[in-house]
């Protein structure tokens, strides 16, 4: 991935929707309730602000605008320091800006964690693996905040720390913290404001109309098939040793073409946290990566096998990404995964 490309991909990670309006606040609310009050808000509030994002040793300062709504939320973010970027959302697909170029990434069948956070509406699927508590109060940019810890129960994943703001349940802070509750990613909000309403035109790019962008029109035929690739039904691959709680989301098989190699992409989530497995053809071609290499709270291990590079890439512990790679075995006899 080139630099461009990655900082397009950092952007679209804060790339999601966020919070609900002022509902009373329960006066003796549980760590569950208020995780509730934050996914309910995360889908209707109108709001803009900026924010400063920190990933290892990457640090973005961002400029946010966000239209709330069930059915037509839309986001924009401008990168405030480093390069000009910008990335837009709307429709179940982000736009990404630069100088440079321009990308489009069409919603798919996984998609990445809304900003900062994402917790599934049905909490009780997260309980088995975390547990969560009610900390003491803060301030962040200026607001009353409750502090809230998603703890894991075992040392496979990461756990956050949360700050909601009491009048809403809107996150105003996050930090993704390891085994020793140290910061490995963090996003605060310096300035924030409500907005009773977001005009449309804060939605329109410099280059056309939103209109014009979005949706992207979606690949057809052989271009569909190598874009997305298709579900796996039979294969060679058998991933040994996932923790527990993690459920296979995906996998697909990419066919190869003559920019990408034979590959195979499975994608196993939680509800928190993610984990993605690579396995792919070498050809003769030299391994991405032996061995271990993180970037922020992201984790990769790669190995080589049968002529293959595997590679394990996820937001948990280096060990979780280590374990799993150790474990893949290659049957040679394609089977139902």
């Amino acid at each position: 991935m080139n630099r461009t490309l990655l900082h397009c991909a950092v952007l679209a990670l804060a790339a999601g929707s966020f919070p609900a309006a002022g509902w009373p606040q329960p006066p003796t609310a549980n760590a569950r309730q208020w995780l509730e009050r934050m996914i309910q808000a995360t889908q209707t509030l109108n709001y803009e602000g900026t924010f400063v994002y920190v990933q290892g040793p990457h640090i973005e300062a961002m400029h946010i605008v966000h239209s709330g709504g069930n059915d037509h939320e839309r986001q924009r973010l401008i990168s405030l320091s480093g390069p000009l970027r910008e990335v837009v959302v709307a429709n179940n697909s982000v736009i990404c800006l630069s100088p440079e170029r321009q990308a489009t990434v069409a919603g798919s069948d996984y998609p990445r964690s809304p900003f900062p956070v994402s917790i599934p509406s049905e909490l009780g699927q997260l309980e088995s693996h975390y547990e969560f508590t009610v900390l003491g109060e803060d301030r962040v940019a200026g607001l009353d905040t409750q502090m809230i810890a998603i703890r894991p129960k075992d040392t496979w994943r990461f756990g956050y720390r949360l700050w909601l703001d009491r009048r809403n349940g809107m996150v105003l802070r996050s930090a993704l913290l390891d085994d020793k509750d140290h910061p490995v990613e963090q996003l605060m909000f310096t300035d924030f404001q409500l907005k009773p309403h977001i005009d449309e035109a804060e939605f329109k790019t410099p280059t056309a109309p939103l209109e014009v962008q979005l949706p992207p029109v979606p690949p057809s035929g052989e271009n569909a098939k190598a874009a997305t690739g298709e579900p796996v039904t039979q294969s060679e691959w058998r991933i040994g040793e996932i923790p527990e709680g993690f459920i296979k989301a995906l996998h697909n098989r990419f066919a190869q073409t003559p920019s990408r190699r034979q590959t195979e992409h499975l994608v196993f989530a939680d509800g928190l946290a993610t984990i993605s497995v690579f396995l792919e053809k070498l050809d003769g071609m030299p391994a991405l990566l032996q061995g271990a290499s993180q970037f922020g709270s992201m984790n990769a291990f790669g190995t080589t096998l049968n002529g293959y590079q595997i590679l394990v890439v996820g937001e948990v512990p280096a060990a979780t990404v280590q374990h799993i790679a150790n474990s893949i075995q290659h049957t040679g006899e394609a089977v139902k995964p």
